[in-house]
């Protein structure tokens, strides 16, 4: 019954996204079947054109007539890109955008957890303060920011890594040349989360440590990484989950803002194109899709607070 209801209001939640989106772009000037027919076409040609569409019905009308086709993956085609429609354009771009996301997510808990254990174990030691202060300086710093500064620094004055990836190879075609380029985008991208993780995760597991059946364990003589990995470390994750599947839709932003400053041929350069030149049937495309990335992993999150901790599964029954 609790999982009926999660997904009921996940459903709920992607019905309202999509419609808020389709009645902004609605209200956005311009005209999809303008911008497909041409400068020089007649009012009698656009205006076939809109019924071709299906955009001569009310907005409700076509909502519904959108929602059908976008159940079956149908979202319409490219008013712009002739010949392609906008799942084609999301499945040519969206690898790239997942690569960034996930590498920088693997990057930020690769890097925070361990520091933040580091932090917990002496507080207001070396690492502890070190830490502490890096993660204010980076919280202080846009993504852009950083990316410019690592740009001009690791690209630019030592040549490690190209600042401009239009280029990139596949995963499968040169995993290491793909892994080289895709480094510096998904550090920068990183480094908020890094601080962000890391100043949760660490407070949560002082405070755990404090308690008495950590006290316990440590009385009955197991070793400090035992205590910390079996007891403490488990219970003090629900905030960082709780973090990881929030930080998902700024994680979106994020990407879409590194992928311009990098040059990446990713949904992030695809969204922007597409509203500049008014191809509304792939901004809501895109809209979709990540409305159902964003509530399936809200999902995945829900489910593994059972697993972290017991009493919110029966306390939820």
């Amino acid at each position: 019954m609790l999982i009926l209801r999660r997904v009921v209001r996940l459903v709920f939640v992607f019905f309202v996204v999509t419609f808020v989106t389709f009645v902004l772009l609605d209200l956005t000037p311009g005209d999809p079947a303008e911008t497909f027919a041409g400068l020089n076409a007649t009012p009698e040609v656009v205006e076939q054109i809109r019924v071709d569409l299906g955009l001569d019905g009310s907005l409700f009308e076509r909502y519904v007539h959108w929602l059908g086709n976008a159940v079956r993956l149908d979202f319409g085609d490219s008013v712009v890109t002739r010949g392609f429609s906008s799942f084609d354009l999301i499945r040519d771009t969206l690898p790239k955008t997942l690569e960034l996301m996930i590498l920088a997510e693997l990057i930020a808990i690769g890097i925070a957890v361990p520091l933040a254990i580091a932090s917990a174990r002496r507080p207001g030691g070396i690492i502890d303060n070190l830490s502490s202060s890096s993660a204010f300086g980076l919280l202080a710093l846009p993504s852009f920011v950083l990316g410019i500064y690592m740009s001009y620094v690791f690209g630019v004055k030592l040549g490690w890594f190209p600042t401009i990836v239009d280029n990139l190879p596949g995963l499968n075609d040169d995993p290491i040349e793909n892994l080289r380029q895709m480094l510096l985008p998904s550090v920068t991208l990183a480094l908020n989360l890094v601080a962000v993780y890391l100043r949760l995760l660490r407070s949560d597991l002082i405070e755990t440590l404090q308690e008495d059946y950590v006290m316990l364990a440590q009385a009955r003589g197991l070793s400090e990484r035992r205590v910390m990995w079996r007891h403490v470390l488990r219970p003090s994750s629900l905030n960082f989950t709780t973090a990881v599947g929030l930080n998902v839709a700024g994680l979106v932003g994020g990407a879409f803002i590194i992928e311009i400053l990098f040059a990446i041929n990713g949904m992030g350069s695809l969204v922007i194109r597409s509203v500049i030149l008014e191809d509304f049937n792939v901004v809501a495309a895109v809209v979709a899709i990540l409305t159902i990335a964003y509530v399936s992993l809200n999902f995945i999150v829900d489910l593994l607070y059972a697993w972290l901790d017991p009493r919110i599964r029966h306390g939820a029954r």
